[in-house]
């Protein structure tokens, strides 16, 4: 029999060619009429159905709509692995399916570890499993911390002289060395030796623990290579210690590692950290995007894509910052990202989203040029000027610390949209140049206790609530011209009613995710539903980026709209399922603010 449907793709695209020619020989296609019950509750399920023409709709006993299954859509799975269904499923049209019976669904199960995971775990898992097989991961991906990538350290006493470590790091044809004393572990450089002799006043003779590091940066052995670029990256050093149980095994070279990593980022914050012209630094921030979809594409996971990205876009922002202001106005003030960057979760370069704070009013005559011209080296670099006018080269985003404070006193007491989504957008600032002290009272005067009344804590929940889940009556997705805009359907209200959580409880930290893990610690939402949020922004950051990379308009970070008719019905399940997580978190954040009333 000649199959219908598309096999090669996740669930199936995880068996073996054996098991796929197998599972093949084994489908049987039926067919219902309009208004045939397929499955009922409490019915034993022979077997799965795969969906190749018609609707199938699933319905509890009270006739509540649960879901809608078309074209190549599974149904009941749960059914085959508790031995009952526990709703009924209705042919809504004329209906063909193919049944794979129970027995042979349980066979493939036990035969196959990813098959078998993926129809028995969470969103986040399938997504993982999903992301893993589609994306050609690359070899540096999947590779690990181990004996093969690390070098043996070598070490001395704080005693020895910087001679005899010279010598030693000859003979050892090595550029770094640890430095054991009594109390402590330190390293020193090649570059450390030339610094204290050529441009300090150090001596052969000097002791080496005189000029040795102390502030060592580990890893863990049996870590991802990628994370530990990741620290390099993020603290601008080219080596890192390697633990084991808490000791020193090794060490780990960037140049060793970069002879396996093709994307280079971490040349890319170096060439920021030595940039002497704008110029140079456009080129840099010009390959942030090849850099990305390298990394996509090698199947490296978004959240790890935010992080490193997150740091070299405020790596620009900073090497920007110093090109453009002079030293003594460099700590007089200190400029926010917001939005998106703010929280660490902008992939691909959107609106520019800023704030300024002075620390003395009189400096703004001063300032306002310099402003602009750090304003203009943000457009070369990519970042496209607020339609909104969030930017700093705005009077109503530059202020004093006083005045900041001012601000969210009236933000906070007005029960306005427009005030309330300032606040939310004020928020999730985090200061990326100049002072970062000017900050710490302006974030302290929203977190005051008399400020967080259940009131205020509702007006600022509202706006979660203000876009519909692009959900059909029936469950389904809702096209609305063959797209639907994930940014209003999933990714906000996800968003703010994580951050109004935040606001109401006194969570410091800006991150989506990180705010969910203290959410779920305090015991404000449940594993399930924490967890469940977490995957579900995941993969609408994934979805959404491979399409924008994939788009070739002038802007494609700025699209929001994901078109249904190019996901695999594996995509459109997880989505389905995603979008369901946050229809459901908003009925709780009606709940527990009471918004019904509002």
């Amino acid at each position: 029999m000649t199959i219908q449907i598309n096999l090669n793709q996740p669930p199936f695209s995880f068996l073996s060619d054996e098991q796929l020619e197998w599972l093949t020989s084994r489908l049987d296609l039926v067919f219902f009429p309009q208004g045939a019950v397929i499955l009922d509750e409490g019915d034993p399920a022979p077997g799965i159905y795969i969906v190749y023409k018609g609707i199938v709709e699933e319905t509890d006993s009270e006739g509540t709509i649960f879901s809608q299954y078309g074209n190549e859509d599974v149904f009941d799975v749960r059914a085959v692995l508790e031995t009952a269904c526990k709703h009924r499923y209705t042919a809504m049209e004329e209906t063909l399916c193919y049944l794979l019976k129970a027995k042979d669904f349980v066979q493939l199960l036990e035969e196959s570890n990813d098959f078998s995971i993926y129809f028995k775990t969470d969103l986040g898992t399938q997504e993982q499993l999903v992301d893993q097989r589609e994306t050609g991961v690359s070899e540096f991906i999947l590779s690990r911390i181990d004996e093969d990538t690390i070098r043996s350290p070598v070490y001395v006493t704080g005693q020895t002289s910087l001679a005899r470590v010279a010598a030693l790091m000859r003979e050892q044809k090595h550029d770094a060395i640890l430095v054991r004393t009594a109390k402590k572990v330190g390293i020193v450089t090649g570059t450390d030796l030339l610094r204290a002799t050529l441009l300090g006043d150090m001596t052969k003779q000097t002791k080496v623990a005189d000029i040795a590091n102390y502030n060592l940066i580990d890893v863990t052995y049996g870590d991802f290579l990628f994370n530990a670029l990741l620290k390099m990256t993020q603290h601008g050093i080219e080596r890192v210690v390697v633990r084991q149980d808490g000791d020193i095994i090794g060490m780990l070279e960037l140049m060793d590692m970069l002879s396996l990593f093709s994307t280079h980022s971490h040349v890319i914050a170096m060439r920021i950290e030595q940039a002497k012209t704008m110029k140079e630094l456009v080129v840099a921030a010009r390959r942030l995007e090849t850099l990305i979809n390298n990394l996509f594409t090698q199947g490296v996971k978004v959240v790890a894509i935010m992080e490193l990205i997150t740091t070299l876009n405020r790596r620009l922002m900073q090497r920007a910052y110093d090109l453009i202001f002079p030293e003594r106005l460099r700590n007089s003030i200190c400029i926010l990202v917001l939005g998106s960057e703010g929280r660490g979760e902008q992939i691909l370069k959107t609106d520019q989203d800023n704030a300024v704070i002075l620390e003395n009013e009189h400096d703004r005559e001063a300032v306002l040029p310099l402003l602009q011209r750090l304003h203009e080296a943000f457009l070369d670099f990519g970042y496209p000027p607020c339609p909104g006018g969030v930017m700093f080269i705005s009077d109503s985003w530059i202020d004093t610390g006083e005045g900041w404070q001012n601000r969210v006193n009236r933000w906070l007491s007005s029960a306005e949209p427009e005030p309330m989504m300032n606040m939310a957008i004020f928020m999730d600032a985090e200061p990326v140049c100049g002072n970062p002290e000017l900050f710490k009272p302006v974030k302290a005067s929203w977190q005051k206790e008399s400020l967080r009344s259940s009131i205020t804590s509702a007006w600022f929940a509202r706006p979660a609530l203000q876009f519909e889940t692009p959900l059909t009556f029936l469950g389904k997705i809702r096209e609305d011209h063959g797209s639907i805009d994930i940014k209003k359907g999933g990714i906000f209200p996800l968003v703010h009613g994580v951050r109004a959580l935040s606001f109401e409880y006194g969570i410091n930290e800006c991150n989506t995710l990180a705010r969910l893990e203290i959410l779920q610690g305090r015991h404000v939402l449940d594993e399930e539903i924490a967890q469940g949020l977490k995957d579900a922004l995941l993969l609408f950051l994934r979805i959404r980026l491979r399409q924008q990379l994939q788009s070739h308009s002038d802007n494609p970070g700025l699209s929001q709209q994901l078109k249904l008719n190019s996901l695999r019905s594996v995509d459109r399940s997880l989505l389905r399922h995603a979008l369901h997580r946050v229809k459901k978190f908003k009925q709780f954040l009606i709940n527990h603010y009471h918004l019904e009333s509002f």
